[in-house]
């Protein structure tokens, strides 16, 4: 029989208390039987609750703050600018829900909202929920209908902002009507004519600052803790330590973006903008609870990062350049927000740096080396003794850009040394020492399998088969789950974790004998 610890009864039982409080509610009073001695003994529970709670949280806070001490200063008054806000505050509407009610409207709400989130219902189904109980109510009764009023009651500040833009001229699109919107720009070929959901361009943007407090509050135990950092960790490379400051409390941010499809019939694809805080130590740091939503874009064209990030950059860049205040562990901390570095694959990182593709003239980032063009492989080589070895810098990439800008002056974009453009990013990140490659899609999923194809070409087909053999025989550790069900030839349809394991371990045994 399994047992639980007396944390996880005790958040049991409140979850089974809310749910009766409900059905108090939406119930008819002539069905209800004993409700005043029911009442009583939840009061008393979630009395006795929070006093152990109290306790607990208390306890929880001295070994924190003797034993995991994660900031060196702290502060102990509020900012003006904070938007956070006690539960007293809230309590501002003390009306009976209807006439001969118990329950106040606030009071009916928060029952109301710890039930739907307790059970992470969605908007829809949380509205369903209020107009059902609205109907059982007695009339008149006070009840929000909906999710967007009971926010309003208890002022909750949206944490997110969406807007809708024509996928054509990219201005804003206004609403006709339930369902129906229009493009705002009179220029515009389409305005006259509704545009249909795949001929907007949808952008949703994150509160930062909100996301860092409530990640950082859920891992206070492992903030800045060297001992739960592996030695290789991004915390001890020369870069973090060049950029920390021993004497602030630092935040340090890893932006990361791709693409992907969600609509096969309407080719509408997501570009979701994640951010990680490297002051976490891995593996957290990549749990799905810890990573920050930035932005998203929703569209069936690829994002134009100046559309796409600017409102995020300019949060970002207000938070880096002024001093902030988050409360962690119950205490107030003056915050210094830094980036650490931006991650993408290569298409990805073609689109929100402005520069050329990888296959392109100039598509190196780091050095100033040109391809040419080979006429009998039909690509862009770049030949080892006509590189240019010259490093790129961050001046050099901001000059570039402007000059591609003046070229292009409104027509076709013009590439000069590989850039397109300005991107946002270049006003939080630094190109390119904080614009790294991507190891998966460039080794595992791109030099790999080149050369595995250019050894297959120098080996015949009985050699391949014992290569496969071996590949398909072999037994390797239970936490590498990893199965070669291709052959060797079809290295470009193998996984990036097909592509690792061969090259990191098994690939040199296997292949040695044979080349």
């Amino acid at each position: 029989m399994y047992r639980f610890s007396r944390k996880v009864n005790l958040r049991r039982r409140i979850r089974q208390i809310q749910r009766q409080s409900i059905r108090h509610i939406i119930v008819p009073d002539n069905e209800l039987s004993g409700d005043n001695s029911s009442e009583s003994n939840s009061e008393q529970f979630i009395l006795m609750h929070d006093q152990e709670e109290e306790s607990y949280e208390e306890t929880f806070r001295t070994i924190i703050n003797n034993n995991f001490v994660s900031f060196p200063s702290c502060i102990n008054h509020l900012d003006e600018d904070t938007d956070w806000a006690s539960e007293d505050e809230y309590e501002q509407d003390k009306r009976s829900l209807y006439s001969g009610s118990p329950l106040s409207v606030t009071k009916a709400v928060h029952l109301i909202t710890n039930f739907y989130l307790d059970i992470n219902w969605d908007k829809q189904k949380v509205n369903g929920l209020l107009r059902l109980i609205k109907r059982l109510l007695p009339k008149p009764n006070l009840l929000p209908s909906t999710l967007k009023r009971v926010n309003k009651l208890l002022h909750l500040a949206p944490l997110t902002t969406t807007t809708l833009l024509c996928s054509d001229c990219y201005q804003s699109c206004k609403r006709a009507g339930f369902r129906s919107k229009t493009c705002a720009n009179p220029s515009c070929s389409t305005s006259f004519r509704q545009r249909r959901s795949t001929e907007i361009i949808e952008i949703v943007r994150f509160d930062v600052r909100s996301q860092i407090q409530w990640i950082m509050n859920r891992n206070v135990a492992f903030i800045n803790k060297s001992h739960f950092f592996p030695s290789n960790d991004i915390c001890f490379g020369e870069q973090y330590q060049n950029m920390s400051d021993r004497s602030n409390n630092t935040i340090t941010l890893i932006v990361h973006s791709d693409g992907a499809p969600i609509v096969r019939s309407s080719k509408q694809s997501i570009w979701p903008c994640f951010a990680s805080i490297t002051e976490i130590s891995p593996p957290l740091r990549e749990f799905q609870s810890n990573i920050i939503i930035l932005a998203l874009w929703l569209s069936k064209k690829k994002p134009d990062v100046n559309i796409f990030l600017t409102e995020t950059v300019n949060d970002l860049s207000l938070l880096i350049h002024d001093e902030t205040s988050l409360f962690i562990g119950a205490k107030e901390y003056k915050i210094q927000l830094r980036t650490q570095f931006f991650i993408s694959d290569l298409p990805t990182k073609t689109l929100f740096c402005c520069t050329t593709y990888f296959n392109g003239y100039s598509a190196c980032t780091f050095c100033c080396s040109r391809g040419i063009w080979s006429p009998d492989y039909k690509k862009v080589l770049y030949p080892y003794e006509n590189n240019d070895l010259t490093a790129r810098t961050h001046d050099s990439y901001l000059k570039a850009a402007r000059e591609a800008i003046r070229k292009s002056n409104g027509g076709k974009e013009v590439a000069v040394e590989g850039i397109k453009g300005l991107s946002s990013l270049l006003r939080i990140f630094n190109c390119p020492t904080q614009i790294i490659y991507d190891f998966m899609h460039l080794v595992c999923l791109g030099h790999i399998p080149y050369l595995i194809n250019r050894w297959c070409s120098l080996i015949d087909k009985k050699t391949i088969l014992a290569i496969d053999k071996k590949l398909q025989q072999l037994r390797i550790p239970h936490n590498m789950k990893v199965v070669f069900l291709e052959s060797i030839t079809m290295a470009s349809q193998w996984k990036a974790k097909n592509s690792r394991l061969f090259v990191l371990h098994v690939g040199v045994p296997i292949i040695l004998n044979h080349l």
